[in-house]
């Protein structure tokens, strides 16, 4: 079979997960090819600085890792979201025609996210007849708070409508996010919960771990407001204000804003926590290695990899409810309601005086069950499979 990938974000704007699954897929022997409509951000790409030869605005096909792929890149309008919904929609099936004509159409559409992959799969699907699955990665679709709630406007409904509705099959990260996703469905549309995928041979622990003079805890997530870094530290100082035998860990991005400024100035306990900033995968690795829990706060999540990776590492977890129970059962570490930042400190406590009691190998062993390359790589071809077949 001939795949088609159809990311709503993709490199260098994230999507980093697409291209692992390409890279895994064509080993397995699957022709596969990404079609990537990058949005570019104003704030982030300005005019003043922008680099047409870098990011240039018309479609192009390269070669990446041995996987084909086109790429064009896209300005939004300003304040014009359903605009900009439909203008990258309208280039994206611009850009699908171009590939037609130097590739044939493919047997299938792998579409990320119903933001907006999954409405232009469908309007691929009803113009051609291509099928296509949907994998869902949003956390909003969880609707575990009120800030992820607030992203369900009014003037989405139509498109993902469309876009859920059309599919073959849909690929939720964790099945939290089904109800919700199944709302939007006007047919009976089969679902499948298949895991991120995680090198779980790259995240794995040594034996020779030294043993901390204090509790390791770490936190790979950069400063966002759905990451909850505003619950976190302050739950931190409570914890800190009742025991000395800790540290605190973070990896991440995004820390040099004046929102996390205006935040660690309030923070008492500065001398017990140390930041990283953004790291790759192998000081993610090394950051992992010396800790002992992982702790998340986040407000709005579908399947954390950060969490997969810590538990391939053989960490317990401490973790808002947002972190679906399929990815990090009870057993495996502590949940606590989103946000809560007693409860959060509370559990944090109770895990600094037990988490020796985890078994590491257990929480490895279901990261493996779940998000190896194996499973989900052996999962999605038996999908497309069926479907072709079909």
């Amino acid at each position: 079979m001939r795949l088609l990938l159809l990311p709503a974000w993709y490199l260098p704007e994230g999507g980093q997960f697409v291209r692992h699954q390409a890279m895994a897929l064509h080993e397995q022997g699957v022709d596969v090819h990404i079609l990537a409509n990058v949005t570019l951000g104003w704030r982030k790409y300005t005019w003043k600085e922008f680099d047409f030869a870098a990011y240039p605005l018309t479609s192009f096909f390269t070669e990446e890792d041995g996987i084909p792929v086109f790429r064009c890149f896209t300005r939004p309008v300003p304040k014009a979201v359903v605009l900009n919904i439909r203008l990258w929609t309208r280039k994206t099936l611009r850009m699908y025609d171009t590939y037609v004509r130097r590739y044939g159409h493919p047997d299938l559409i792998h579409a990320h996210s119903a933001t907006w992959a999954a409405y232009a799969a469908a309007l691929i699907k009803q113009k051609y007849g291509i099928p296509y699955v949907l994998t869902e990665h949003r956390g909003m679709f969880g609707c575990r708070s009120d800030y992820s709630r607030r992203f369900f406007r009014n003037e989405f409904e139509h498109f993902f409508r469309i876009g859920f509705s059309g599919a073959d099959y849909i690929i939720p990260v964790s099945d939290q996010l089904i109800p919700k996703i199944q709302s939007y469905c006007t047919r009976d549309v089969p679902f499948r919960v298949i895991s991120n995928m995680v090198d779980t041979v790259f995240f794995s622990s040594s034996d020779k771990k030294e043993e901390n003079l204090k509790v390791e805890f770490v936190s790979v997530n950069g400063f966002y407001h759905e990451k909850g870094y505003d619950i976190l530290l302050p739950a931190w100082d409570k914890l800190c204000d009742m025991r000395q035998d800790i540290h605190l860990t973070i990896v991440g991005e995004n820390f040099d804003t004046p929102a996390f400024r205006s935040l660690w100035a309030s923070c008492r306990h500065k001398d017990t926590v140390t930041f990283t900033g953004e790291l790759n995968r192998e000081g993610v690795r090394e950051s992992l290695q010396r800790a002992d829990v992982f702790v998340i706060s986040s407000r709005v999540e579908a399947e954390p990899v950060a969490v997969l990776e810590a538990m391939a590492m053989g960490l317990p977890i401490v973790a808002s409810d947002v972190v679906p129970e399929y990815e990090m059962p009870s057993s495996y570490g502590m949940r606590v309601p989103v946000e809560n930042s007693d409860a959060l400190a509370d559990a944090l406590c109770r895990m600094a005086d037990s988490y020796g009691q985890y078994d590491a190998i257990a929480i490895r062993n279901h990261a493996i069950s779940i998000a190896s390359k194996q499973s989900v790589i052996g999962q999605l071809i038996d999908l497309y499979t069926r479907i072709c077949n079909n």
